[in-house]
C-alpha cells in the first residue's frame, strides 16, 4: 500500500522514510525536533514507481513528464480526512502520485487548483476542485496546441469543452452534473458550459486584474503584435486560451518572462512612485495599515521559494532538464538539474527557512535580492549581467552534455548527469557568493564604486531623482530646519543599510511560506 500524508504548506512540507535521505535527515533538526508527517490514509501501490525531481510538488520525472502548478480560487473546497472532512488527497500529493506513475501527459492527467502537464510530445492545461461531496473531484484538462503556448496566473482559463474531441479536451464524467446541481450553470446546453465562468472563484474589484494582466503581459511578450488590451473582465473573456508566439522560444525566454515587472509598461513597478528613488520592484503586505487598495502583481515575486523552466528531449528520453531557480526570478540564477540524476545537488536540496546558510543557492540568491533591491535601478543590471552569463553558458553546454551522453550506457549517464549538475550547482553559488561582495563594494552609504582595480577609485553619488526629491519635501522651507553633520549623516546611511538587509531576512525567512529546496525522490 501507498501511504497518503497531510501536507503541510509550511516549512518542513514533509518528514518521513517515504521519499528520500533529505527528508529525513533535516538541516534543523537541532532548532525543533520535527516528527513524521501524519498519514491520513492509503491507496494501492503499483509495482513499479518512477523516480522524479521534487518540490513543493512534483517537478519532472524520470520519464521527462513535468508539472507546473498554480494555485487557483474555487467556488467549492474540501476539508481532509484528518479535520472531520472526506478528502484523502490535496493537489500536491497528487501531483505526486503523477510523477510515480505516469510515462506520458496524458497519463499523468487521467490519474489525477491548475498543473501545466508536458512530455516530449504534448502540452495540457489541468484544473482540479472538489466536487460538492468533499469525497471527490471536479476536473477538466485542454491541450495546449503543438504551435501555441499557454499561460495560468493564479485563475482558470480553460472556458468551453467539447468532450467529444478527446484528442484536445478530458474531463471528469461528473463535469456538468456538479456545476448544474449547484445553480453555476442553467444545464440547458453543453455547448454554452464555460469552466471558468461556472467553477471559478471571482475576483471582486480592486484585485480583479491580480491574475489577467500577467497574462496578457506573457501573451504580449511572446508575441508583441498580439492586439490584447490589459484592461479585461475578471476572466479575460476576450483572451484566448492560448496563442502562437512571434517567434520559436526557449529556455531562456521562459527564464526572461518570469523575471518581469512590466518593464516599459503602464505598470512598470520599477518607475511608479512605490518604487522609491531607486525602482525598487519589490511591493510588501500592507500588514495592519488598513488601507484599500491594490498594488500591481508582478510575474517575478519577492517571495518567490523558486521557479523554474522544465526542458524535455524528444533525441534522447535521458536528458529532461529542469532550469531550477531559487528565490525570486529577478534576483536567481537558473541551474540545471537533471532529472535522472542519483541525487540532487547539496547546494539545491539542503536549506532552512528558520536559519541562513551561505551553502545555499536560496540564501545567497535572497542577499542579491534583498540587498539588491535597496538600490534595485543600480544593482539590477549588474545581477542580470551576472545570471545571463551563466545561463548561456549552461544553456550552450548543454549540447556538450548531450553529445558525451549519447555515448554512455544509462547507468554511466546517471553518475555523469548527477555530478554535471552538481557541478552547475557548486557554480552557480560561487558566482552568487562573488556577486554579492561586489554589490557591496560597488554600491554602499550612497555612493557608486567604479574603476576598483584602478590607482584612484571612482566615487559618485547614487542621487535622488527630482520626482522623488519633491515628493520628499526637498525644498527650502523655512518650517524645515534640519542641521546634518556629515559623520552622523554617513552612520545614520550605513545603519539604514543593515537594518533593511536584516529586515529582508525576516521577510524570507519567516513569510515565505514553502520550503525553498528540491529533492530527488527514490523509485
Amino acid at each position: 500500500m501507498r501511504d497518503v500524508v497531510l501536507v503541510k504548506q509550511s516549512y518542513p512540507r514533509y518528514v518521513g522514510d517515504g521519499l528520500g535521505p533529505m527528508y529525513t535527515r533535516l538541516d534543523d533538526d537541532d532548532v525543533y525536533n520535527w516528527t513524521a508527517t501524519p498519514v491520513i490514509g492509503q491507496i494501492p501501490q503499483v509495482p513499479k514507481t518512477y523516480a522524479y525531481l521534487d518540490g513543493v510538488y512534483g517537478v519532472m520525472n524520470e520519464h521527462q513528464v513535468a508539472l507546473g502548478e498554480s494555485t487557483c480560487g474555487a467556488r467549492l473546497w474540501a476539508k481532509p480526512l484528518s479535520q472531520g472532512g472526506n478528502a484523502l488527497f490535496d493537489i500536491v500529493e497528487l501531483s505526486r502520485v503523477a510523477m510515480e506513475r505516469a510515462r506520458t501527459a496524458r497519463e499523468a492527467i487521467t490519474s489525477g487548483e491548475t498543473l501545466t502537464v508536458t512530455d516530449t510530445t504534448e502540452a495540457w492545461i489541468f484544473h482540479i476542485l472538489p466536487d460538492d461531496t468533499g469525497a471527490s473531484a471536479v476536473w477538466a484538462a485542454q491541450r495546449v496546441p503543438a504551435t501555441e503556448m499557454a499561460v495560468v496566473a493564479n485563475q482558470f482559463v480553460i472556458r468551453s469543452i467539447d468532450v467529444r474531441d478527446s484528442a484536445n479536451y478530458l474531463a471528469s464524467t461528473n463535469l456538468f452534473d456538479v456545476a448544474k446541481r449547484n445553480g453555476f450553470w442553467d444545464g440547458d446546453d453543453v455547448e454554452d458550459f464555460d469552466f471558468t465562468a461556472s467553477y471559478a472563484m471571482v475576483r471582486e474589484h480592486p484585485n480583479q486584474y491580480y491574475s489577467t494582466r500577467r497574462v496578457w503581459r506573457v501573451f504580449t511578450l511572446a508575441n508583441p503584435s498580439l492586439a490584447l488590451s490589459p484592461t479585461t473582465d475578471v476572466f479575460a473573456s476576450d483572451y484566448p486560451f492560448s496563442t502562437r508566439p512571434a517567434a520559436l522560444l526557449g529556455p531562456a525566454d521562459l527564464m526572461r518572462f518570469q523575471r518581469d515587472h512590466y518593464e516599459g509598461t503602464a505598470f512598470d513597478l520599477t518607475t511608479d512612485k512605490a518604487s522609491g528613488p531607486y525602482g525598487n520592484p519589490d511591493r510588501y503586505s500592507t500588514g495592519s495599515a488598513g488601507a484599500d487598495g491594490q498594488f500591481e502583481r508582478a510575474i517575478s515575486l519577492f517571495r518567490t521559494a523558486y521557479s523554474y523552466v522544465t526542458q524535455a528531449s524528444v533525441l534522447d528520453p535521458r536528458l529532461g532538464v529542469v532550469w531550477f531557480g531559487h528565490y525570486a526570478p529577478h534576483a536567481t540564477t537558473y541551474v540545471p538539474i537533471y532529472a535522472r540524476v542519483e541525487a540532487t545537488p547539496n547546494a539545491t536540496a539542503r536549506g532552512s527557512l528558520r536559519r541562513f546558510d551561505n551553502r545555499t543557492l536560496f540564501w545567497a540568491n535572497a542577499l542579491l535580492g534583498n540587498y539588491g533591491g535597496l538600490f534595485y535601478k543600480l544593482t539590477s543590471p549588474v545581477i542580470r549581467a551576472a545570471s545571463g552569463a551563466y545561463e548561456a553558458a549552461a544553456l550552450a553546454a548543454h549540447a556538450a552534455v548531450a553529445a558525451h551522453v549519447a555515448t554512455l550506457s544509462d547507468a554511466d549517464a546517471v553518475t555523469y548527469l548527477t555530478q554535471t549538475s552538481a557541478d552547475a550547482a557548486a557554480r552557480a553559488l560561487a558566482s552568487a557568493t562573488a556577486l554579492f561582495a561586489t554589490l557591496v563594494t560597488r554600491f554602499h552609504d550612497g555612493y557608486v564604486v567604479s574603476n576598483t582595480t584602478a590607482d584612484e577609485m571612482g566615487i559618485a553619488p547614487m542621487g535622488y531623482p527630482q520626482w522623488w526629491l519633491r515628493s520628499a519635501g526637498y525644498d527650502y522651507n523655512d518650517g524645515n530646519e534640519i542641521q546634518v553633520v556629515a559623520g552622523a549623516l554617513m552612520g545614520a546611511a550605513l545603519m539604514i543599510v543593515v537594518l533593511g538587509v536584516a529586515a529582508g531576512f525576516a521577510v524570507g525567512r519567516y513569510i515565505a511560506l514553502k520550503q525553498p529546496s528540491i529533492q530527488r525522490v527514490k523509485a
